[in-house]
């Protein structure tokens, strides 16, 4: 998900660590970066981002307005800008 996001002095001093952090841990960033806005942080270290666009249908040749809920892993490494 592409946010403007800073690292903390955590992940520089080297104490923070968590595998499923980009950062810190071995997972690599992939895929493409879309944009949404926040939903919910209910569950741990997850994030549900909803994503609002416009789908084309053909029989009413109309734009059609439709969403997705996407779970996004968040560390707490990154803080908001």
């Amino acid at each position: 998900m592409g946010c403007s996001v800073k690292r903390d002095n955590i992940i520089l001093l080297g104490t923070y660590i968590d595998k499923k952090c980009p950062f810190t841990g071995d997972v690599s960033i992939r895929g493409r970066i879309l944009a949404g806005t926040y939903h919910s942080a209910k569950m741990v270290r997850t994030i549900i981002v909803r994503r609002d666009y416009h789908h084309y249908v053909k029989k009413y040749q109309r734009l059609d307005l439709e969403s997705q809920n996407p779970l996004l892993q968040f560390t707490s490494v990154l803080i908001h800008n």
